[in-house]
């Protein structure tokens, strides 16, 4: 689903904890409008938010457009910098869009009109993500041969700013180059709208699909058998350790006994690599309430993570934009992250 849209200075995004109950835009024409749907809740994924903090940059610029030349220009941009990185703190994305804007492409810097450099800073920004998500549906259906069963695991990928990406659009791209044979999502707890919100959006295409709960998943792999499960992760340790949504380790177990490939899919720019093992990500616990919300369970308490970190040692692979990176990690994934070129697609229907 297209989340997000700018267009003369406006910014639209979709209320994403609405979808798909609701298709609710929410229109932000200044920085301080952007800044409150950030911090709002209302944009799920970090990419997006990302995105949006970019052009919530240039909405500033905007705004002080007649200060460009005095020093009271890049105070404005400053303060707009701060107020965005508070309403995501510890945004990962966030933080490398700001960097980027902050550090624009060099031919853009001879644009004495410094308006002018930072929209199309934002542009650009915006459109790397783009290509990025386009590159990781290439490399990912680039494994699959005629006859191809899948079983996605994921929390993610359903909003994009342009492009399906992630999982789903590993998916929706092997069904349109006629490579896949099955499609099978398994539903995320305890939300339990993960999966079936990808669904819908393969259903828009007419691309079809499967949908079982994540408690089934073994029993699935082990009746039917799949020739890869995906799942979209968080973040990648140097080590190859997956920071992914709840429910990505049991999974990757299940392959592991089955001896069915298990793929994580994720952006190259989310390798960390000062993270030297998974254990940096800790354990933090997600909402209690979320599990007991709206049961008839009396005074019991709830858990659960607030995400998984999946062993290094169950992932066959991460699928990324710049490539595949498979064992030993240590040394595949700084090759790719340190050395390994942004790809650029020309043509995005090949």
């Amino acid at each position: 689903m297209i989340s997000l849209q700018w267009q003369d200075g406006v910014l639209s995004l979709l209320d994403q904890a609405a979808y798909p109950q609701q298709e609710h835009w929410i229109t932000c024409s200044t920085l301080e409008e952007t800044v409150q749907a950030l911090s709002s809740g209302a944009v799920l994924e970090e990419k997006i938010a990302a995105v949006a903090g970019a052009y919530g940059y240039c909405q500033a610029a905007i705004a002080a457009q007649d200060l460009q030349q005095t020093p009271q220009f890049q105070e404005k941009l400053d303060e707009a910098k701060a107020k965005l990185l508070a309403s995501r703190p510890n945004s990962r994305d966030l933080a490398a869009a700001m960097h980027f804007m902050e550090n624009p492409p060099e031919a853009y810097t001879k644009n004495v009109d410094r308006l002018t450099t930072l929209l199309a800073t934002a542009v650009t920004y915006d459109r790397q993500q783009v290509v990025a998500d386009r590159n990781i549906c290439r490399n990912g259906t680039d494994m699959m041969g005629e006859g191809t069963r899948i079983l996605i695991r994921t929390d993610r990928g359903a909003f994009h700013s342009a492009s399906p990406c992630g999982a789903l659009g590993i998916a929706r791209r092997g069904w349109k180059r006629e490579v896949l044979e099955q499609i099978t999502l398994c539903e995320g707890r305890p939300a339990l709208t993960a999966a079936t919100l990808l669904a819908q959006e393969l259903s828009k295409e007419n691309v079809p699909c499967t949908l079982i709960p994540d408690h089934a998943a073994a029993t699935f792999l082990a009746r039917q058998g799949a020739h890869m499960v995906l799942t979209d992760g968080i973040l990648a340790a140097k080590n190859g350790d997956l920071k992914a949504p709840v429910g990505t380790y049991e999974l990757a177990i299940a392959c592991y006994f089955h001896s069915i490939p298990f793929y994580a899919v994720l952006n190259a720019d989310d390798v960390d690599l000062e993270a030297e093992s998974g254990a940096v990500f800790g354990q933090d616990e997600g909402d209690s309430a979320a599990v007991t919300a709206g049961l008839a369970c009396g005074d019991a308490k709830g858990w659960t993570p607030a995400y998984d970190v999946v062993p290094a040692f169950l992932i066959t692979g991460m699928v990324t934009d710049r490539g595949i990176a498979c064992a030993p990690y240590e040394e595949t994934l700084e090759e790719l992250v340190k050395h390994a070129p942004r790809k650029t697609i020309i043509n995005f229907d090949a």
